[in-house]
Parts: C-alpha cells; sequence; structure tokens
C-alpha cells in the first residue's frame, strides 16, 4: 500500500508495527465493526483506509507519549467516569480524550 508521507514519518519515529488484519487469538475479544485496534506499538486493523491508520497511529503516539500501562488506564477510567455521568457505551467511548485527538488526527 502507498502510503502518504506523514503518515510513514510516524511509523518510523514511534517504530509502529502496522498489519493490515486481526490475528486469528484477537478475534473473539471484539465488538462487531471494530475496525482498527492498538496494543502498544502494534496496529492491527482490517481497513486499508489512511483516515482509520492515522487514527491508529494517534494511539500509538499516545502510548509512546504515556507509557503502556499509564495509557490504558487513563483510557479505562476515562470510559468509566463517562459511563457513571450517564453517557451511553457509544457516547463514553467517542468521549474519552485520547479518541477525540485520534478522530481529530484523521483528516491531517
Amino acid at each position: 500500500m502507498n502510503l502518504p508521507d506523514d503518515v510513514m514519518q510516524t511509523i518510523s519515529d514511534t517504530r509502529a508495527r502496522v498489519r493490515y488484519r486481526f490475528p486469528w487469538w484477537l478475534r473473539p475479544f471484539l465488538a462487531g465493526g471494530v475496525i482498527g485496534i492498538t496494543i502498544g506499538r502494534r496496529v492491527y486493523i482490517e481497513s486499508k483506509s489512511v483516515a482509520h491508520l492515522r487514527h491508529e497511529l494517534a494511539h500509538v503516539r499516545q502510548v509512546v507519549a504515556h507509557g503502556f500501562i499509564r495509557f490504558y488506564w487513563r483510557y479505562a477510567i476515562e470510559y468509566v467516569r463517562n459511563r457513571r455521568a450517564g453517557m451511553s457505551s457509544h457516547e463514553a467511548y467517542r468521549n474519552i480524550s485520547f479518541e477525540r485527538e485520534a478522530v481529530a488526527a484523521e483528516d491531517i
């Protein structure tokens, strides 16, 4: 796949590993409609969309900036707080600060 220079630079800078299929062991844990997931510096993505890849690479940058444990801890805490505030599951997910940042990165 021919990727834009900014995407290639992000992959290089963060040492991200991009795979265009979900591994067999991950599939049972994914909700329906999931297009991509980031686990540390590894990106698993089903779509060849550059926007989706930018979204997942934003998460890689977040993991690098905050550290693996701190990133996922904060991600989970924000989701729980949003749910306790009365948001639906989808709204709670969309209102996680890391997700808002990743969505903004899609259209760069």
